[in-house]
């Protein structure tokens, strides 16, 4: 079993690394980055606005402002506790949601792409004296690609159900 210390580490570096992918995938700030990624690691318990300016070590002014563009994104929320005057801010239910939304759109477009290119193909072997082994060889990574595609964006579906499975049980 980790000590507090080692446990205090590894979030730490966790919080940076995954700040650092955030940042380059969503295209946030840095802070912002470290933000989102404090609170995914704290869970639906979520963190007062104190406890994520003491754990980042960053000024009030530049939390408020990361916390008031992650909300008005969509990734962040916040609840109140009845008789705490606090707001718990904790990763919005949703935002997992929408990003695989952003993700089966991105791949579908993908798709999309590598049929047409498929289909010119098709067109352009009418036309040609490869036989029919070199038009297949020629044709096999889109036609491979296509397949993965529709394998992953059926995957995706599935998590995102599973999601808001979970999400409508935590609910009730």
């Amino acid at each position: 079993m980790a000590n507090p210390l080692e446990l205090l580490k590894i979030k730490k570096q966790l919080i940076e690394e995954m700040g650092v992918y955030f940042e380059s995938q969503d295209v946030l700030s840095p802070l912002s980055s470290r933000i989102f990624a404090f609170l995914a690691l704290t869970g639906n318990s979520g963190a007062t606005f104190d406890e994520i300016v003491e754990e980042l070590e960053v000024s009030k002014s530049s939390v408020s402002t990361n916390l008031q563009l992650l909300q008005t994104m969509g990734r962040v929320g916040y609840y109140t506790k009845s008789g705490d005057r606090r707001r718990y801010f904790k990763i919005a239910e949703h935002n997992m949601v929408n990003r695989l939304d952003d993700k089966v759109a991105s791949w579908e477009r993908e798709k999309v792409l590598h049929m047409k290119v498929l289909e010119y193909k098709k067109l352009q072997f009418e036309n040609c004296s490869l036989t029919k082994e070199e038009q297949q060889r020629e044709m096999g990574f889109s036609t491979h690609y296509i397949e993965f595609l529709e394998s992953m964006i059926e995957s995706l579906k599935k998590l995102k159900n599973n999601i808001l499975i979970t999400i409508n049980q935590e609910q009730k």
